[in-house]
């Protein structure tokens, strides 16, 4: 049986209990449904969020979570999970060379260019996990709110979130016909246009259509070609959401979305020069820096990417009793990738690569959630997920220190992952709630990955060289063949290897509700992000070692202060980051191929630090919300490596790569009427990223610079916002910056620059 056919019918088998629920549920009277809460008044700031998996206003939460609606997004361009930066502090993101998102929270990221690396940031959409970041694209289409969870999330959110996680809400169908309308017109000749339609099907079935298509023109201008350019958008995403309520007391929603990526991609700058064996087609080419616009690539090369993803999952409720609801979420997932990009930054053909993978993903969680009296929440459940990936990387290096032109590392991994958790809120005296969670989990990895040769056999008879000097015997490789050597023998072969691991995670902590509308918190726990292998070109098998699983002990204590008659809101957290094992990206010195990447731990590091925000309404229509965050990330014990310019290096001290210390964000909106029947508004925000570095080692060459970055916004609309007109400029300034500094060749680095000062009208229209 195929794999495909083998999860689809995984994905039936999960749901079965679904259908079981409904037999069980149709022999029983309908139970009087309980009712909401919700006409409770709310202060600024607080929304409905569903952080540990039921509904809860977010500023009654004993963790660090930042909320927004997706009117917020909306309305300050933010169609997207990296563009959560400009709201969240302490959130940052930056683009792999290959084009994968990083994202990371409070210092904990992964700059990991492999399609099978997990994040330590994950994604969830209504809580089904987006488990690589590549499949993030999508996520933020047609959404109700965002939740930004911060910390390790383990005992809930399960494996890979040492870091947070950030759970999207999809808009739900709704009971009444409603639809809409987004068109932007944009700079550079950006038509960004989405729309849903959403209402009742019958009496207990509702459904809702969600689409967008998203164009831009090119951006960049090549360095050496006038009239040459690239940078240009072609995207769409789409979703179906279908709701039944079966019963009284079971529910089914069934989820089928995707997306397709056909863009160019980015071009970067050329920076620098990594290697003294550097060829001197590359030391002749000029930096191309101090323009966010102009950067280079190869001459007549066909770069592109051809993305896509698909995705189905059904949850199904059943409410036992009106204390106790059975939950299953099952899910399916593909993606495909194949790009082809320009890693050098020049018009030399010095290292491109093109990109061909595909990842499939099976998963299930079944869990039992209910009350103990009026003082205990409890949940309990268990998790299973496959992940089958493939992964083939081919360097392009025709004018490089490389003693060859092409070749292709391949990596394919099969993942199964097993989990049971349980967590408690237990109210031991009025206002004083201790809550404490754990989850086991187990995984067991299989991986299989090689070099090949081209065909030309120019790899093979360099690398047949080394092993023949290394064992001491003659070695031959035919053109096309793998060229791995093992690490003893000195011989030829495909690597093979698995890593099973095991962990616990856990949290306890205390929240003191001192008035409905203050908080205080303190809580410690314990998160992993499970280990790896990755695809990179390895002539030697120990490249291709794993890096084993790290962990993070989280020590946090804050506040929520709803002050001012309910108008002001301010959130605090100081906290404390011990961390074992972190994975990172390394250097090792090959003997044929001189400097080149390999995963590694870290022994010991840690991370010390504090945020704030402010969200304030002084007046009707007039907002403030303010953030800040300050990470002190160290490396800590005696850890040496090698610098991307192949020094030999004690790195004890250093912070983390790609690690500011400080992130600030601010936003002011006044909205107010000019008739009976319309508003008018204006507003602006402003993001400020200190300096940081972006390699081991603390290179100059690879600084990131502070940077601040400003946006306007103004419009005008109806007073039961059913249109909106408005218009909007973004990096007011047209300041030029970038976050990253690559090296993944073995000649060149290059950054990836900002863009530049954009600008354009949006569009709104809503019926219901």
């Amino acid at each position: 049986m195929s794999m495909r056919n083998f999860a689809r019918v995984l994905l039936l088998g999960g749901s079965a209990c679904s259908l079981m629920m409904a037999g069980a549920a149709f022999a029983q009277d309908a139970a009087p449904q309980a009712t909401d809460d919700s006409a409770q008044q709310r202060g600024v700031g607080d929304i409905v969020v569903t952080a540990r998996k039921r509904q809860e206003t977010s500023n009654n939460v004993g963790m660090s979570i930042n909320a927004f609606t997706g009117d917020t997004l909306t309305q300050q361009g933010i169609t997207s999970p990296e563009q959560l930066v400009k709201i969240v502090p302490g959130f940052n993101f930056t683009r792999s060379i290959y084009g994968s998102p990083i994202f990371t929270l409070r210092g904990i990221g992964f700059n990991e260019t492999t399609l099978a690396a997990s994040p330590t940031v994950s994604v969830y959409v209504d809580e089904v996990p987006l488990p690589y970041s590549a499949m993030t694209q999508g996520a933020a289409l047609d959404v109700e709110r965002v939740e930004v969870l911060k910390g390790p999330q383990g005992t809930l959110f399960g494996q890979n979130s040492t870091g947070g996680a950030i759970n999207y809400i999809a808009a739900k169908p709704t009971t009444s016909l409603e639809g809409g309308f987004d068109l932007t017109v944009g700079r550079f000749d950006q038509i960004d246009t989405s729309a849903f339609v959403s209402g009742p099907l019958s009496d207990t079935l509702r459904a809702r259509v969600a689409v967008r298509k998203e164009y831009g023109g090119d951006w960049q201008k090549s360095a050496s070609r006038p009239g040459d350019s690239m940078g240009g958008t072609d995207r769409v995403q789409g979703r179906v959401l279908v709701d039944w309520d079966a019963t009284d007391r079971l529910s089914l929603s069934l989820n089928v979305n995707g997306w397709q990526d056909k863009s160019d991609g980015q071009a970067g700058q050329f920076v620098g020069i990594l290697s003294s064996r550097a060829p001197a087609a590359l030391r002749a080419q000029p930096l191309t820096i101090g323009s966010p616009r102009i950067a280079d690539w190869d001459e007549g090369a066909d770069l592109y990417t051809d993305d896509s993803f698909w995705q189905t999952s059904l949850r199904a409720d059943y409410e036992v009793t009106d204390d106790l609801t059975v939950t299953s979420i099952s899910a399916y997932e593909e993606m495909r990738r194949d790009t082809y990009v320009d890693a050098d930054g020049t018009p030399v053909q010095n290292f491109a690569a093109r990109n061909v993978g595909s990842i499939k993903t099976f998963s299930q969680e079944l869990r039992v959630a209910g009350k103990a009296g009026a003082t205990v929440d409890w949940m309990i459940g268990g998790n299973y997920q496959h992940d089958s990936t493939n992964d083939a990387f081919s360097p392009h290096a025709q004018d490089s220190s490389f003693p060859f032109d092409i070749a292709t590392a391949v990596g394919a991994n099969k993942i199964d992952t097993y989990a049971v958790f349980g967590n408690v809120d237990w109210e031991v005296v009025p206002d004083v709630t201790l809550n404490g969670g754990l989850r086991y989990t187990w995984q067991n990895r299989d991986y299989v990955g090689c070099l090949y040769d081209s065909g030309a056999g120019d790899l093979s008879a360099a690398v047949a060289a080394t092993s023949t000097r290394l064992s001491g015997t003659p070695t031959t490789i035919a053109p096309g063949a793998c060229v791995t050597l093992d690490s003893v023998t000195f011989k030829p072969g495909i690597f093979a290897d698995s890593l099973n691991e095991k962990n616990l995670s856990w949290k306890a902590g205390v929240n003191w509700q001192v008035d409905p509308r203050k908080l205080l918190y303190a809580s410690v726990s314990k998160g992993y992000k499970n280990g790896l292998f990755i695809t990179t070109g390895a002539t030697f098998a120990a490249q291709l070692e794993p890096a084993t699983q790290e962990s993070v002990v989280a020590y946090e204590a804050g506040f929520k202060l709803g002050l001012l008659g309910r108008t002001l809101q301010l959130n605090g957290a100081g906290f404390y980051y011990d961390y074992k094992d972190k994975q990172i990206r390394g250097r090792v010195i090959d003997p044929t191929l001189g400097g080149l990447n390999r995963l590694i731990n870290i022994p010991k590091s840690r991370i010390a630090g504090a945020e704030l925000q402010l969200i304030w309404e002084p007046v009707q229509g007039l907002t403030f919300n303010g953030g800040a965050t300050y990470v002190d990330s160290k490396i800590q014990g005696n850890f040496t490596n090698y610098t991307p310019l192949g020094a030999e290096k004690l790195m004890s001290g250093e912070a983390f790569p790609l690690t500011p210390k400080w992130q600030l964000s601010g936003d002011a909106q006044y909205d107010f009427p000019v008739s009976d029947s319309m508003n008018a508004f204006f507003g602006a925000s402003a993001t400020h990223q200190s300096s940081t570095n972006a390699a081991l080692g603390e290179e100059p060459l690879f600084d990131v610079k502070a940077y601040t970055l400003v946006d306007l916004r103004f419009g005008v609309h109806a007073e039961d916002d059913s249109w909106r007109v408005s218009g909007f400029v973004r990096n007011l300034g047209n300041t030029y910056y970038w976050n990253n500094v690559a090296f993944n060749g073995p000649d060149a680095a290059m950054r990836y620059a900002g863009r530049p000062r954009t600008y354009g009208v949006t569009g709104s229209f809503r019926f219901r």
